[in-house]
């Protein structure tokens, strides 16, 4: 605490500084002052005294008489401005001395009024005086009483003054200083002692604070802040404690998990990761280009978004979903590996590609024999009737469900050459008619766009497509289905609705529609001859020519499948 004892020193010093610049005028003033009044208590019992005279010569002598006990000089003026007496004046000048007084301003300022004071330089002392000249009345004639007193007296006293109110001062700062920095002393060592405990924790070189003991005989204030101290001391390292254990068990869970967990602050310096993401990110800790713009579109938007990326580790091709959710001074990203889902998605086309090829033949086989059973006489002619007439009923559907998955197989390997330029307005009025020739009662309303809808496409492929969608909406609506074909063009894109007004398809049925084999209503399905793979081809087929699908749905009322294209200029 010598810094704090240091700063009450120069407080002291500066409130002395202070006072001796007040209190030296104010002295100066004050001796001045004093001597004045001296002189002026000492003229009143002068002419108290001499007032007793008989006449001027008893007058004069009676002044003489007491010039003694005067400060310095005395004289007695009349009013004619003759000097009844001057205890100096005479003596030094002999048979120089002038009777007549010259008129000073003090001497006529007390014959004006009464009392008069002046510093002038005597020539005849050689020094500077001050005169303080009062005036009386005796015998009904007025006289001056002249004194005198030296001002280097005057300037004697103010210098003795000072050095002696100066000197008082110091002792007495010196004195308050030492004291002060005793009991400074005294109340800071609780203080000292505090700091030098807690000093460690500050620099990091402890991790907790170590408790603070204090005098045992200090009951105050000082003892109240180390009791505190040590309360907060054991609080605070039990937060660390809490707070380290919860950060291990979060720690050892995110290391548990299969998804790569990282975080990044916002200037996308990464925080975190747990060991899935570094390997899958190869220990460099370099984030894609497409993770980078997804983690700052989320810190943007404060929003989650997701996305999927494809990266090579140790070789194979690795399919990752992305997940990029914002926190307050960063973002989160999670890496989820799909590549076990795109293994199943290409195992499952190639299963459907052999099935298709393995179930053709005894297809056609059994269409064979049906048509020859059905063409032999020897069988009842009811019964031959019924067995072939569900032989050919179930060699149809299976032939059209070998139709689908060829179908699917041949999309898949579609080649970009085979895309060529074609009115998006002609392919729907081929469809529509297509479409009509099933189901003969469906309108169908199509709100063309003024201009051409030219894109790039297969043709075939998309017919198919539209075709499908097409007849979806006739077969899932009322007896007269009523359809809608709604264009939209945007800069870079067309986009393409057809509405119904069906028995809609449920809420929780819409994320998986378009996967294959899937089916809302199976009973109703296999009735109506669907096979789960019409919107999947629909789906694929789209993809194959760079566009999206989306649909919405409400039960009874409907549904809106819209397929989004790419402009070809």
């Amino acid at each position: 605490m010598k810094t704090f004892r240091f700063k009450i020193f120069i407080s002291y010093l500066v409130l002395l500084l202070v006072f001796l610049s007040i209190m030296i005028p104010f002295v100066s003033n004050s001796v001045q002052h004093i001597v004045v009044k001296s002189m002026r208590d000492r003229a009143d019992e002068l002419i108290e005294t001499i007032t007793d005279a008989r006449d001027e010569a008893d007058l004069a002598q009676a002044v003489k008489d007491q010039a003694y006990l005067v400060f310095f000089h005395v004289a007695l003026i009349d009013s004619t401005l003759d000097v009844l007496y001057d205890s100096h004046s005479k003596r030094l000048l002999g048979s120089h001395f002038f009777k007549q007084h010259k008129i000073t301003p003090d001497v006529q300022s007390a014959f004006d009024s009464k009392e008069g004071i002046v510093e002038e330089f005597s020539s005849l002392l050689g020094q500077k005086l001050v005169y303080l000249s009062k005036s009386f009345r005796f015998q009904g004639k007025k006289y001056v009483l002249r004194l005198a007193f030296p001002q280097e007296y005057i300037h004697e006293l103010k210098k003795n003054f000072t050095f002696g109110i100066t000197l008082f001062s110091t002792i007495l700062l010196i004195l308050f200083s030492t004291i002060t920095g005793f009991i400074l002393d005294h109340f800071m060592s609780p203080v000292r002692q505090i700091i030098r405990v807690i000093k460690p924790y500050q620099e990091g070189r402890t991790s907790y604070l170590p408790e603070i003991q204090v005098r045992s005989y200090l009951k105050d204030e000082f003892s109240d802040l180390a009791k505190t101290f040590n309360s907060l001391s054991e609080r605070i390292k039990y937060q660390i404690e809490t707070l380290t254990q919860e950060r291990n068990e979060k720690e050892a869970i995110l290391e548990s998990l299969t998804e790569g967990v990282l975080a990044v602050d916002q200037k996308m310096h990464i925080s975190y990761a747990n060991s899935t993401a570094i390997a899958f990110l190869s220990k460099r800790l370099i984030l894609p280009p497409k993770c980078i713009e997804l983690l700052h579109r989320c810190q943007t938007h404060k929003k989650t978004f997701n996305d999927e990326i494809q990266i090579q580790l140790n070789g194979s091709l690795l399919h990752l979903n992305i997940v990029a959710s914002p926190k307050q001074d960063g973002a989160i990203l999670v890496l989820q590996d799909k590549s076990i889902h795109y293994k199943i998605l290409e195992m499952r086309k190639e299963f459907i590609a052999n099935a298709s090829h393995e179930l053709k033949t005894p297809i056609t086989i059994i269409r064979g024999f049906a048509e020859t059973l059905q063409d032999n006489p020897e069988l009842e002619k009811a019964v031959i009737n019924d067995i072939t007439a569900r032989i050919i009923k179930n060699t149809h559907r299976m032939t059209k469900i070998i139709q689908n998955l060829l179908t699917l197989a041949d999309i898949e390997q579609l080649p970009q050459f085979k895309l060529q330029s074609c009115d998006l307005h002609d392919l729907i009025q081929t469809c529509i008619q297509t479409m009509q020739i099933s189901h003969p009662k469906t309108n169908v309303k199509v709100e063309a766009h003024p201009e051409k809808c030219i894109i790039k496409a297969d043709p075939e492929l998309l017919e198919v497509a539209l075709t499908n969608l097409l007849d979806n909406a006739a077969k899932y609506s009322k007896e007269r289905p009523e359809i809608t074909v709604l264009f939209d063009k945007t800069a870079s894109s067309i986009n393409l609705s057809i509405k119904d007004q069906g028995i809609g398809i449920p809420e929780t049925d819409l994320p998986h529609i378009f996967e294959r084999f899937y089916t809302v209503n199976k009973a109703e399905s296999k009735k109506l001859g669907g096979s789960g793979l019409g919107l999947s081809i629909v789906e694929t087929i789209v993809e194959k020519h760079f566009g999206k699908i989306s649909v919405e749905s409400t039960i009874g009322a409907g549904s809106t499948f819209t397929i989004q294209l790419p402009r070809s200029e």
